[in-house]
């Protein structure tokens, strides 16, 4: 950043000589000389350099870059990038001219090793020939914002929030035309990649980019948009901002400013992972280079190398319930989950035990989601005496909301108030407390900030204190100090509630904050553990936990999908030992999901450590009469594959299972319909109530 100020500063010196030169109607003309060069080659395999150049009485000097492209500077420095795989040697030649017409050259010769393209990179984005890639609108995450820097912990949101901080648009209208572009990759006998983005007419833009169109709204929107023509693309080795672990440290540059499928002005995106199925990419907003975002691509549905339908290993019936006893379902089969938030997906819904929730009914099972039209008012959380402590235990008030209210500012759908207590006992028995409201709808990682005047001194106080109301016990609470002046300078520290429904006081550890001018507190509640509103939406998840669980066999699965928007239904597998083992350690088996949000496609998907939560083995197909029609979801599991299927034919290319994986043990049966949260997207605001219907469920061995 200082070296940005020095160059910037160094131009704007060099721009007033020129101008106040110019203005001078009695300069003295200073004779054009001392042309130098100095050549900066980037050793990140990306292919730049950067040419520091100065000249006596030079008002340009214009560059032949030896690949056939020229550039011009008045700066003193310009930035080229050769694109050329392998190591070449350019001769660069550069002409400077004075105020009077005169020139001078001088060359340099510049060596730029750029590596051969990955051939297994390139072969898994364009099979060897061509392939098409379709947003994974599907999945969880297939547009996600996190930002650009690594080094301060919690300043990284890939991968471990990643899931809850994706946005889901292909749910709204407004952004529906980012949900059917086609991406196509090719490559062709000279191994050169070439790439064309279908967007059907037109393109998701982002808010801050809307000037690039004749539009004027102010928000993201789709636009009438050519994309045509083919793009040249070029791979390098990029070294991101990312653990090593989190990408594939190879970076593709479009030309001719192409881009995926999302608008926010970039032409290069960084491969953070890729398989036969799944691409994951993030790129740089060029307005606000300090945002990253992230796009999940899925590629063509594959077949397994051509194979049209399953040919079964396994045909014992070992277990099955069919569902053909009215009421409550079968105790000896299924228990339930019962709570609110989701376990961590921003869910909207309460998972009960209530009949108008789950019941057998005319030889099915209906678990119903059912909501409040409008949905709830949303989630709240109070806070209050908000306190600097010393090491030695000595402590300062820095806001009790006793006084005047400061002035808050939400964002992401959240606000804050200070009113009466309404809790005045135990722990807190203040008049007056400030109430966060996180509404119907808002994102995970909503929130509330307020200013300070005095800049809080962390050199005598290492810790906040503040005293906290939750409905929930685990709902993360965010203390957050940043400087208002400068965006980049901010430390933020975790705690979890410990009660419900009554007050607590929290303490958050800044002991190891770097020195800064902190004035500005931002306050983060819940991410999605919290219960919405009064229960707006309910719903049940019925598990075969301690009942019925198994390791291998074929499970087939006759269902009838809701449709409602946010209607987020799954019939899934859990492996055994995810008490003792965690999650993702424990493995899941997504035999089928499904969003109302995008009614006419399912998807199954393989979580499991390193391929977890958004970046998880997925793979999906179109069933347009999901939400109307019964349809069979299997998935054949051996020690050796996994393989999913809709009626009878494959729609995910085969799983190569190991003893390096967790599927080689016993998993047990979960059924539930979510509402909302990160796969789920928005609820319609009509909804009331739709149903899943499970005509029966099968195990053969």
């Amino acid at each position: 950043m200082k070296t940005m100020k020095k160059i910037k500063y160094i131009f704007v010196v060099f721009f007033m000589i020129l101008v106040s030169c110019d203005a001078d109607d009695n300069r003295i003309a200073v004779a054009l000389s001392n042309l130098t060069v100095s050549p900066e080659v980037s050793d990140d395999g990306s292919g730049k350099v950067v040419f520091r150049t100065s000249a006596t009485g030079a008002n340009v000097v214009k560059y032949d870059f030896g690949d056939g492209t020229t550039g011009e500077s008045i700066t003193g420095y310009t930035t080229h990038t050769y694109t050329n795989s392998g190591q070449n040697t350019y001769t660069v030649i550069l002409t400077a001219i004075g105020s009077d017409g005169n020139t001078i050259t001088e060359t340099v010769d510049v060596t730029v090793d750029v590596p051969v393209m990955n051939s297994d990179l390139v072969n898994l984005l364009t099979k060897g020939d061509s392939k098409k890639w379709f947003l994974a609108a599907s999945q969880a995450g297939h547009l996600g914002l996190g930002p650009a820097r690594d080094g301060i912990d919690g300043d990284w949101w890939y991968p471990k929030w990643y899931s809850s901080q994706a946005f889901e648009k292909c749910g709204s209208e407004i952004s529906d035309c980012f949900c059917d572009d086609e991406l196509t990759f090719s490559v062709d006998s000279n191994g050169e990649v070439s790439y064309v983005l279908d967007n059907k007419g037109q393109t998701f833009f982002n808010v801050g980019h809307r000037d690039v169109v004749a539009g004027t709204e102010e928000e993201d929107y789709c636009y009438d948009y050519d994309t045509s023509g083919t793009k040249s693309v070029i791979i390098s080795t990029v070294e991101g901002n990312v653990p090593e672990a989190e990408t594939t440290g190879m970076q593709m540059d479009f030309s001719d400013g192409g881009f995926m499928s999302y608008y926010v002005g970039s032409s290069s995106y960084e491969i953070l992972s890729i398989s036969e199925n799944l691409l994951y990419v993030r790129t740089y907003d060029t307005l606000n280079p300090d945002l990253a975002w992230y796009l999940k691509f899925s590629a063509e549905v594959s077949t397994d190398g051509g194979e049209e339908s399953l040919e079964t290993i396994f045909t014992n019936l070992v277990w099955s319930d069919e569902f053909d006893v009215d009421g409550t379902p079968n105790t000896d089969n299924w228990t339930y989950d019962l709570g609110a938030g989701g376990w961590g997906n921003g869910e909207a819904q309460t998972y009960t035990d209530n009949p108008e929730n789950v019941i057998v009914e005319d030889g099915v099972l209906k678990i119903t989601a059912k909501g409040t039209i409008g949905g709830a008012s949303g989630v709240k959380h109070y806070y209050d005496d908000i306190t600097l402590l010393e090491t030695g235990g000595a402590a300062s008030n820095l806001e009790d909301f006793e006084g005047t209210a400061p002035e808050f500012s939400g964002f992401g759908g959240a606000s804050s108030t200070v009113i009466d207590n309404p809790d005045a006992s135990g722990a807190n028995t203040s008049l007056k407390v400030a109430e966060s409201l996180k509404n119907n709808g808002a994102e995970t990682w909503a929130g509330t900030l307020f200013d300070v005047t005095t800049p809080i001194d962390l050199n005598t106080y290492t810790s906040i204190s503040v005293k906290t109301w939750s409905p929930a016990v685990g709902a993360i609470v965010k203390l957050k100090l940043e400087n208002q002046a400068n965006a980049d300078e901010f430390f933020e520290v975790d705690a979890l509630s410990t009660v419900e429904n009554e007050w607590e006081t929290l303490t958050f550890d800044f002991s190891d904050a770097p020195v800064g001018t902190y004035d500005r507190v931002v306050l983060f509640f819940d991410f999605g553990v919290s219960p919405v509103g009064d229960a707006a939406y309910t719903s049940a998840r019925i598990k075969s936990e301690n009942l019925y669980e198994f390791t291998y066999g074929r499970v087939e699965i006759r269902a009838k999908l809701p449709s409602a928007g946010g209607t987020w239904p799954a019939l899934w597998a859990l492996g055994a030992n995810f008490d003792t083992v965690g999650w993702p350690a424990c493995g899941e088996i997504d035999i089928m999901e499904h969003v109302g949000n995008n009614s006419n496609t399912t998807s199954s998907a393989l979580h499991y450590t390193g391929n977890s939560g958004g970046n998880a083995v997925t793979g999906s197909t179109s069933v347009p009469t999901a939400t109307s029609e019964f349809h069979n979801y299997t998935v054949e599991w051996t020690a050796d594959s996994i393989k999913f299927v809709v009626d009878d034919e494959l729609i995910h290319t085969s799983f190569v299972n190991s003893s390096d994986t967790p599927f080689n043990s016993d998993f047990f049966f979960i059924m539930n319909i979510a509402v909302g949260g990160t796969l789920g997207g928005t609820i319609d605001t009509a909804f009331t109530e739709d149903t899943m219907e499970v005509d029966y469920i099968r195990v053969y061995q």
